[in-house]
């Protein structure tokens, strides 16, 4: 992965003095990319090997997993030769659509004994290898399955499962933070075994089985990302056009929509651009086919604040849950506040009974989760109604609703059409 270093090397130092020097300024870098080719076992032992060269000369430690054509990696360590390594990586022929999950300075390294060491489903095999090391492969189909967590399944190793994360946010930094002072033997020991897959299974137990999605979705996705939607546009009227109830809606083509809209991306079968064009079509569409919608009389229902995230671009399912809670004669307050600061200050000045706090419908976004929580925690901390209830949503939650209380929320919500059920649940609890 990197390629061999331009410059004479220093004269060697002993290992432990080079982390000393290295301790007061360490920074992480953690990115997936896709192979270009497929990878031999000879292949990948050549490049853990030159990696781990060119890390010990440059005084950086980390982590790199290898599996169905996409690498995970970690780097960490002197900020200088974090950035040389890394525009060399860049620039590596086997390296496509590098995505950066996470990059921030941190008190101390998280993987300091190790210089690479490198996991892929078959590493069992090569554990002679100093430079391979096995990990679970129920770890390595996480990552699969949730590219985007990376960073923080990878910090976790030397701390706890990501799904413990309370109200705190989970970065490197606070990874390496909660590890300093600690016998390094001890780092990479608990997790792995005892600790990360355990609760990576427990994560996943309780798991439902989601709805089957229409097969025309898929293919309706393609048409509005196209330069000439009409055809997409279309087939949406024709979709919409099966149901009069916005709770159908939104749980049989809005949000799935969105969230193949998003795999799109995640495939590299669309630009961001264009998929965020077409979640523009998809809202105007809606708003045409709500116009004139009617409302049941407005009761004594809870006063809810209906937000995304801060920070959030992709707003559908905010939109959505207001749309749904209006229509249902709710006392319903739509906003997008741009900062956290801006929101606190929508709960300290209004008294609300709800919030409900929204990532993307298209994108998983688990690396906003440690964010979120701190939002969370933020808005608590401000709320004029000190018994807020709060409510998060969009696809990292359709998928996974239990990690909404993982965060800090009191629910997390897997689509529109429930979530009035679900706020009037926990108000009762």
């Amino acid at each position: 992965m990197q390629t061999s270093r331009s410059s004479k090397p220093e004269p060697a130092r002993p290992r432990d003095a080079i982390r000393e020097v290295a301790q007061p300024a360490i920074w992480s870098l953690v990115y997936h990319s896709r192979a270009r080719w497929p990878m031999s076992e000879d292949q990948l032992d050549e490049l853990q090997r030159a990696a781990a060269a060119r890390n010990r000369a440059e005084g950086l430690t980390g982590l790199m997993i290898y599996d169905e054509g996409r690498f995970f990696q970690w780097l960490e360590g002197p900020e200088a030769s974090l950035e040389k390594v890394w525009l060399s990586i860049q620039r590596d022929p086997r390296h496509g659509a590098i995505d950066v999950l996470g990059r921030s300075p941190a008190p101390i390294r998280c993987f300091g004994d190790w210089d690479m060491k490198l996991s892929t489903r078959g590493s069992a095999a090569n554990k002679a290898h100093a430079g391979f090391i096995h990990l679970p492969p129920s770890l390595i189909d996480t990552l699969n399955r949730r590219p985007h967590a990376a960073a923080e399944l990878l910090a976790s190793m030397a701390i706890r499962s990501p799904v413990v994360i309370a109200r705190e946010p989970l970065s490197a930094a606070d990874a390496a933070r909660r590890i300093s002072g600690r016998p390094k033997q001890e780092v990479l020991k608990n997790v792995v075994e005892s600790v990360l897959v355990p609760q990576l299974a427990a994560l996943h137990a309780d798991d439902t089985v989601l709805p089957s999605v229409d097969p025309r979705i898929a293919e309706l996705a393609r048409l509005l990302i196209a330069a000439d939607p009409q055809s997409g546009l279309s087939q949406m009227a024709e979709l919409q056009g099966l149901s009069r109830s916005i709770g159908a809606l939104c749980s049989d083509l809005y949000e799935p929509l969105a969230r193949s809209l998003g795999d799109l991306w995640l495939d590299d079968d669309c630009t961001e651009l264009e998929m965020t064009v077409a979640l523009c079509r998809v809202q105007s569409a809606i708003r045409q086919s709500t116009v004139g919608a009617q409302r049941l009389p407005m009761t004594q229902l809870p006063a809810v604040l209906v937000t995304p995230q801060p920070g959030e671009q992709h707003r559908l399912g905010a939109s959505l849950d207001a749309e749904v809670l209006w229509q249902a004669g709710w006392n319903t307050q739509y906003e997008a506040p741009a900062t956290d600061e801006a929101l606190e200050q929508l709960v300290a000045d209004t008294w609300f009974d709800a919030l409900d706090l929204s990532l993307s419908s298209s994108f998983r976004r688990e690396q906003w989760l440690p964010r979120m929580a701190q939002t969370i925690q933020h808005v608590r901390d401000a709320s004029r109604n000190p018994q807020l209830v709060v409510v998060v949503g969009g696809r990292m939650f359709h998928e996974h609703e239990d990690a909404g209380t993982d965060i800090g929320a009191d629910a997390g919500n897997r689509s529109a059409p429930l979530l009035a059920a679900k706020i009037m649940a926990t108000l009762k609890r």
